[in-house]
C-alpha cells in the first residue's frame, strides 16, 4: 500500500516538474498523474483511461497517451513494456526492478538490495550508462504445474 505521505510527494514533485517546464497543470493531467502515483497496480493506458473517464467523459486515450508520453520524458513515470501486452506505467521512480507474471500480467517490485550486484559488461563500458532495470518474466506456478498435468495426461492416452 502506498502512504497518503508518498502520494503526495509524488504529486508535489508533478507540480514542482511542471512549474518547472511551464507547462500547464490541467485537471486533466493531474487525474491522469494522481491516479499512478496512487497505486502499485502499475496500470496499462487503457486502465488508466477507463478509471479517469468517470470523472472526464470527453477524455480520450489519446490524451492518456500523449499525457502519458510527456510524463514518461518528464521522469515522473516509467514505462514497463510488456510481453504479448500493452506497456505498463509505474509511478515509482526510485530505482527498483520488476516480477512481471506472464499469467496473470500482475507485475510487483523488488528492490534492488533483494537482486545483489553484478558485474557490468564491458560493452556498456563504451556507453553513459543511465540506469538499470531488470524484469524477471515468470509463469504461475500452479499453472505450469496444471499445464504438466494435461500433457502427462495427453502422453497417456495416447500410448493406448
Amino acid at each position: 500500500m502506498i502512504t497518503r505521505e508518498k502520494i503526495e510527494q509524488r504529486i508535489k514533485k508533478f507540480r514542482t516538474v511542471m512549474k518547472r517546464d511551464h507547462l500547464p497543470i490541467t485537471p486533466q493531467k493531474l487525474a491522469i498523474f494522481q491516479f499512478i502515483a496512487s497505486t502499485q497496480s502499475h496500470p496499462s493506458a487503457q486502465e488508466i483511461f477507463e478509471k479517469i473517464q468517470y470523472y472526464f467523459a470527453n477524455i480520450s486515450l489519446a490524451t492518456i497517451y500523449k499525457n502519458l508520453s510527456k510524463f514518461k520524458k518528464l521522469e515522473l513515470v516509467r514505462e514497463i513494456e510488456m510481453k504479448n501486452s500493452l506497456a505498463r506505467y509505474d509511478g515509482e521512480m526510485k530505482p527498483h526492478h520488476h516480477i512481471i507474471n506472464l499469467d496473470t500480467n500482475e507485475i510487483l517490485d523488488i528492490d534492488p538490495s533483494e537482486i545483489g550486484s553484478f558485474q557490468i559488461p564491458e560493452k556498456i563500458k563504451q556507453f553513459n550508462l543511465d540506469s538499470i532495470s531488470i524484469n524477471f518474466f515468470v509463469h504461475s506456478k500452479a499453472i505450469l504445474s496444471r499445464f504438466e498435468e494435461l500433457k502427462a495426461s495427453r502422453l497417456k492416452k495416447s500410448n493406448y
